[in-house]
């Protein structure tokens, strides 16, 4: 299924007369939620959607409207609700949007849909979408967070033995990379403080959320040491990953 020449299709930009239904819909995922002094409130959405465009360019995919707004963020995961700037949606809501898109995509003859994921609090919520929309039509779906299509091996290699693990990764490295490579006037460097965060969140959580579970900086450890070169590998083995993902379960 890959194919790598294809001009990226973005489904909003077509004559309706002109949309393939047998190619896959690649439809991203965000959030809109802090991301620390050095990076956008739609960081997750920015990134899902820069995935979902060079997935769909390397399978031969089209990019379908993504979801902006993201389930509640959690103070272990993501900074919080607390936060200016954090706006999001009850899981109930997400998965209901997330059925009703892919009973839409189906009734108009689209078969396979890939959902690219971008926060972490919408994964549960999205997988249950897509079953609420098997109950109605017959399709086949993947959910991909970029972060755990990537082995822990490949991880291992590219931060050469040092990865911090993904618990410390929101506004971290990781992220503060992969912006770095893609848009990097939108991250502000000098905002990146030389630090780590003196607050680590409970491995437990807390209702109503208080204040204090999260370091005042919004980032759960440290963007210190990100670069856009170790964003352009992780953003390629992604890509990469997702691909073959795609190609081994939707082979004609």
């Amino acid at each position: 299924m890959s194919n790598p020449d294809r001009r990226t299709v973005m489904l909003q930009d077509q004559l309706a007369w002109d949309i393939d239904e047998t190619a896959p819909v690649v439809i991203p995922l965000g959030s809109i939620e802090q991301h620390g002094p050095h990076m956008p409130i739609d960081t997750d959405s920015f990134l899902a959607t820069a995935f979902a465009r060079s997935i769909a360019e390397e399978v031969g995919g089209n990019v379908g409207p993504g979801i902006n707004y993201g389930c509640r963020s959690l103070p272990v995961s993501g900074g919080g609700e607390l936060f200016p700037g954090t706006i999001s949606l009850q899981g109930e809501t997400f998965s209901r949007v997330i059925a009703d898109l892919v009973t839409a995509y189906h009734d108009h003859g689209h078969t396979r849909i890939v959902l690219v994921n971008g926060h972490f609090e919408n994964t549960a919520f999205a997988i249950e979408g897509v079953k609420r929309a098997l109950e109605r039509v017959a399709v086949q779906a993947l959910v991909i967070d970029w972060w755990t299509i990537l082995p822990l091996a490949d991880l291992d290699e590219i931060f050469e033995g040092e990865f911090p693990g993904w618990e410390a990764e929101h506004a971290g490295v990781i992220e503060t990379s992969l912006l770095m490579h893609v848009a990097p006037e939108r991250v502000r460097t000098e905002a990146i403080e030389n630090r780590v965060g003196t607050i680590a969140p409970p491995n437990y959580t807390v209702l109503p959320e208080r204040e204090g579970l999260v370091d005042p900086s919004g980032v759960l450890r440290t963007a210190w040491g990100a670069n856009a070169p170790l964003g352009q590998r992780i953003f390629a083995e992604v890509i990469r990953r997702s691909a073959e993902a795609i190609s081994a379960e939707f082979r004609d």
